[in-house]
């Protein structure tokens, strides 16, 4: 850049206080090929910086979404308890996005592009007349300052602006999640209308910002404008007292053209900049937090031959107990039922042997032993956990199994579905095991899907099978069809059931019955 200034300041000098004076017209071509030329170089280097910084770019959206996915799944469960699906959709995709600009571009941008340039003109600028320059950077330095008191009010702005979309990505989160209760209480207009309020809100806060915006950069443009005036009174007086050329005048009025330019860069960015530094410092805070679970630290628990909860208490906040005073013992192929109103704590007490959560008081014995000295990765290795949504990978039917269990072979596939009587439907499918059940979402019913489901934990073959409610979404035939699944899977294991429905604790031999976090 200064080899290219100082050039140009050569050429314009030569050009008018000699080649034009002279009435050299060949000097005149020569010099204007030679700053074609420079111009041509100069867009060459511009568009190479904008390759690279589009590609560092791409690079660190990638690197900073790899590692928010990472550690999304490495946080310990109250994460997920203090944040929801609309913060979290905001870190993988706002956050993200304005993160990976700060430094490949808008750092460089404002600092290089903006302010860097801005000095390195100025500096230049003052060995043709030192006096013009200086009062040309006291503008900017004013103006500069407005913008500073301006720009301020733009910060809380945005923080509510940031409120506002994560409301709307949890709007559009509940919209895709909760489609079909929408749709059968039939309140699709209500969630259209409340999401069409939240937009109007997010609409109405980035205009307030751009109002701010205009007025800091109206004011600014108004006080550098004044630059030019002042170029020509004073440079213009030194032209007619023989102290400057007319060369030298018309370089400070282009190239304070060119500093009114480059601080625009630097403005013009500010509100970038507090977006993305926002951002950045969210996702440096969230990427720091410690509360991750070690999952492999602690011993390795073999295999679970009991359990046992001796006067367990827990709470999800301080408020209240969910858990109170809850001992149970449970034996090698003891099959247990949980059973209770909704907020009972059934679940709560499932969350608890899972290690999702620890108790506050008490403990859980696994083979007589705490488990909190085991470790959490092989504790969980142990369990297989069903639940009442049907989990379906996107890929076949024999990708489903292998999932869990990579080494395992179609013939112990095939036997598996045979013992869940469901071999000969996946045979009678087009393309049998290698069957895609997740695009072609009507080839099984609900009940044959949660098939898929159990065979993928007999895959696994854990100690410990717990089922929540996994036949509460279920048509009555599709019930029957996963009562001898449920006899399968559990067959010679520890198995806790968390279920609504009298058939499916006739399973059972020990039926537990919930209160307000106590055995009743």
């Amino acid at each position: 850049m200064i080899f290219e200034f100082i050039l140009a300041t050569y050429i314009t000098k030569k050009v008018i206080n000699v080649e034009i004076v002279n009435g050299n017209i060949k000097g005149v071509v020569l010099y204007s090929i030679l700053y074609i030329l420079i111009i041509l170089v100069q867009s060459y280097m511009v568009l190479k910086h904008c390759d690279i910084r589009c590609i560092l770019e791409i690079i660190m959206r990638g690197e900073l979404r790899d590692k928010v996915f990472r550690k999304l799944q490495k946080v310990g469960t109250k994460f997920y308890d203090d944040n929801g699906a609309g913060t979290i959709l905001q870190f993988m995709q706002n956050d993200t996005n304005e993160a990976a600009r700060l430094f490949p571009d808008i750092m460089v941008e404002m600092f290089f592009m903006g302010l860097g340039r801005f000095t390195i003109i100025a500096i230049l600028l003052m060995f043709i007349e030192i006096k013009v320059t200086l009062l040309i950077v006291g503008l900017y330095i004013i103006g500069y300052a407005v913008t500073v008191y301006f720009n301020r009010k733009t910060v809380k702005e945005i923080y509510e602006i940031r409120k506002t979309n994560i409301e709307i990505y949890t709007l559009i989160n509940d919209g895709i999640e909760g489609f079909l209760t929408i749709k059968t209480l039939e309140i699709a207009e209500n969630k259209i209308q409340e999401l069409e309020e939240r937009l109007k809100e997010f609409t109405e806060k980035n205009k307030n910002v751009e109002k701010i915006v205009g007025k800091y950069n109206s004011i600014f443009t108004f006080i550098t404008s004044l630059a030019i005036p002042f170029i020509i009174y004073f440079a213009g007086n030194n032209v007619a007292k023989g102290l400057a050329t007319y060369a030298e005048i018309m370089l400070l009025i282009e190239y304070s053209g060119e500093l009114k330019y480059e601080f625009n860069w630097f403005i013009k960015h500010l509100t970038d900049f507090n977006k993305s530094f926002i951002s950045y410092s969210k996702m440096l805070k969230f990427l720091e937090l410690d509360n991750m679970e070690n999952v492999n630290e602690g011993e390795d628990l073999k295999r679970i031959d009991s359990i046992e909860f001796k006067d367990v208490n827990f709470s999800y906040n301080d408020n209240q107990k969910t858990i109170k005073g809850f001992s149970l013992k449970i034996d090698k192929n003891d099959k247990v039922a949980l059973v209770g109103k909704t907020g009972s704590g059934k679940s709560t007490i499932t969350n608890l042997l899972c290690r999702f959560y620890e108790p506050n008081k008490g403990k859980i014995l696994i083979n007589d032993i705490d488990y909190k000295r085991f470790s959490i990765a092989s504790l969980r290795h142990n369990i297989g956990y069903i639940m009442q949504d049907v989990q379906i990978l996107p890929n076949t039917i024999i990708d489903n199994i292998r999932y869990v269990n990579k080494e395992i072979s179609e013939e112990e596939i095939e036997n598996i579905f045979r013992r869940l009587k469901f071999h000969d439907k996946i045979m009678s499918l087009e393309n049998g095991y290698n069957t895609d059940i997740f695009s072609n979402t009507d080839i099984l019913s609900t009940g044959e899907k949660q098939l898929i489901s159990f065979a993928r934990i007999m895959a696994m073959n854990p100690d410990l099978i717990i089922l929540d409610e996994a036949t509460s979404n279920l048509s009555y035939n599709s019930e029957l069809l996963v009562k001898n699944a449920i006899e399968e899977v559990t067959k010679g294991k520890i198995s806790i059931m968390i279920a609504h429905r009298l058939e499916t604790t006739k399973l059972c031999n020990k039926i537990v019955t919930m209160q307000d976090g106590i055995i009743v």
